[in-house]
């Protein structure tokens, strides 16, 4: 979420400092985010997407006409996300890229489908039923977890800058 709010920040072209102290700010902990030890192919997939859905997402935005709405907008980085996942994937791990990612998703799904069961063991006849659900929907969760993230970053782009401080009475970017 924060990259793709600092994203929008930069498409929106700030003026102020104090927009380019939120700027910086939200690209800072972004960076920070993506930075962090990556555990695996999936992690190293999700961070591909945050990087591409972020771009995709201000660009779409930055295009856009006037009044577009954001489900379109959403939708179509998430689309040309998916596209270059998976034209980069094989190009950059090799043609075994799904094939490691699926088994990847099956035993981390594994392992946390076990730990549940570790606490209620009456969910065991669900066991194998959940890792399949949880692993074979690997793509659909992310895609649903982009969707959040892009429509937080959506909402709070609309809520800083210069135009909703006046809408709310504030100067909290004046232009000197």
């Amino acid at each position: 979420m924060a990259l793709s709010f600092a994203a929008l920040r930069v498409a929106a072209r700030p003026g102020s400092r104090g927009e380019w102290a939120v700027l910086g700010i939200a690209g800072a902990a972004g960076v920070a985010l993506l930075l962090g030890p990556v555990t695996g192919l999936l992690g190293a997939l999700d961070r591909a997407w945050i990087v591409l859905v972020s771009v995709a997402f201000a660009a779409a935005a930055a295009a856009r006409p006037a009044g577009a709405r954001f489900w379109p907008l959403a939708l179509r980085a998430c689309l040309y996300t998916a596209a270059g996942v998976a034209v980069l994937g094989p190009l950059t791990v090799g043609r075994s890229v799904w094939q490691e990612a699926q088994w990847e998703a099956t035993r981390d799904a594994g392992v946390a489908v076990r730990r549940v069961i570790e606490l209620a063991p009456g969910l065991y006849p669900a066991f194998e039923l959940t890792v399949r659900l949880l692993a074979g929907g690997w793509p659909v969760w992310l895609v649903l977890e982009t969707l959040v993230a892009l429509g937080l970053a959506w909402r709070g782009h609309a809520g800083v800058g210069p135009h909703a401080a006046r809408r709310a009475g504030l100067n909290l970017f004046p232009s000197h």
